[in-house]
């Protein structure tokens, strides 16, 4: 019976002397102190149903807080059902191109095209500090029916060896070359790399991987002179930078974007941006802060029902146990989940009168922030501000 509860409370109402509801101490104890209970609840239900979490009872939440909860969307272009593009009744495009745009067109050139490629959904599954080989496997089969891509160190792991971004050293370096993948990366701040890669994988894009810290839009732009193809941009996994004085990798994603956009350089490359990306609505928000598409890792463990052992934000001492799981069920539920936030990515494109994603990439003005709007509202009254 329980799973037929919508929560109306009826029951109570009606037989408070038999009935009570109340939160369960399990329940209570999911997550740290960034994932909440209802985030990872939300996570497991969208895993296995591939539908958008609705219970019919309004939203409980706050309207405002830290990070992307701080960020609103401007809905200001409904004027139709904003669920056609989910129902099919008009087309919304939610694909992205992954590599290096020309600006200008080299007529001695003409032969060779530049690298690119398209993923249907601005989402890919990022480099996962843990997890058991069967974690692995299940990644690798949902990146092939998703037509996505997913970042690792070790080349031998898991399947889908078609949809791998290696992340390349010194050390695995020959290995790449042999393998010939169709995206790379290489740690920007470890390694310089790039020359090397470009000039013996002239088919792959080159990604640029490294942490966001307070100079990370003068490396962009220097990383963007020198060719590079794309930029993967991280913060921890509760979305914070690693900057001396820690911000939301919104805000550092917004400055990186601008800077690039004033040296008229950030149509030339890809960025994409992870840490703390752990609900459907944080990827339209990262986009329109600046990124072309996002990275997933501590929600693809939640998702695959790992256990919380203690906080989940150092990269280096995830406190997140990975479970023992079917791969072929793992699989299932990561495309579950893709196919839910792409709903969601549909229905609020919808309501912003947009019909492609890639419209929606640094459009500022299509978002309004918590913090500005209440300084702009109770300018001058000392207790709402």
């Amino acid at each position: 019976m329980k799973h037929k509860c919508v929560g109306c409370m009826r029951c109570v109402q009606e037989y408070p002397h038999i009935m009570t509801v109340k939160q369960s101490e399990e329940y209570n104890r999911l997550g740290d102190s960034f994932w909440t209970p209802d985030a990872v609840f939300t996570i497991w239900n969208e895993a296995s149903t591939g539908k958008i979490p609705v219970k019919g009872m309004g939203y409980k939440g706050a309207f405002g807080g830290e990070g992307f909860d701080g960020i609103w969307t401007d809905m200001s272009e409904i004027v139709r059902p904003t669920r056609d593009g989910v129902y099919g009744r008009e087309y919304i495009s939610t694909s992205v191109d992954i590599g290096r745009k020309s600006t200008r067109v080299d007529f001695s050139k003409l032969d060779q095209a530049p690298s690119a490629v398209t993923v249907p959904v601005p989402i890919i599954f990022d480099e996962l500090p843990t997890g058991d080989m069967s974690a692995w496997r299940a990644i690798g089969m949902a990146s092939e029916k998703l037509g996505t891509f997913f970042v690792t160190r070790d080349q031998t792991r898991g399947e889908g060896r078609g949809s791998m971004v290696p992340i390349v050293d010194e050390n695995s370096f020959h290995e790449t070359i042999e393998k010939n993948p169709a995206v790379v990366e290489y740690d920007a701040e470890r390694s310089d790399l790039f020359e090397k890669l470009a000039s013996r994988l002239s088919s792959s894009i080159v990604i640029a991987r490294m942490p966001v810290r307070e100079d990370t839009g003068d490396v962009a732009c220097e990383l963007a002179r020198e060719g590079v193809h794309g930029l993967h941009l991280y913060a921890d996994y509760h979305g914070q930078d690693y900057s001396k004085d820690p911000r939301h990798v919104s805000a550092s994603l917004k400055e990186v974007h601008q800077q690039l956009v004033k040296e008229g350089l950030r149509d030339q490359v890809t960025i994409i941006a992870s840490g703390g990306i752990t609900l459907a609505e944080h990827v339209p928000k990262a986009i329109m802060c600046g990124a072309d598409l996002v990275g997933i890792d501590t929600t693809v463990l939640v998702a695959l029902q790992a256990e919380f052992l203690g906080e989940t934000r150092d990269r280096a001492g995830l406190k997140l146990r990975p479970r023992r799981i079917d791969p072929a069920w793992g699989a299932q539920r990561l495309v579950n989940l893709f196919g839910a936030w792409h709903d969601q990515l549909i229905e609020i494109l919808s309501a912003m009168g947009m019909r492609d994603v890639r419209r929606l990439r640094g459009d500022i003005g299509r978002s309004m922030m918590d913090a500005e709007l209440r300084e702009q509202s109770f300018k001058g009254i000392a207790w709402a501000t």
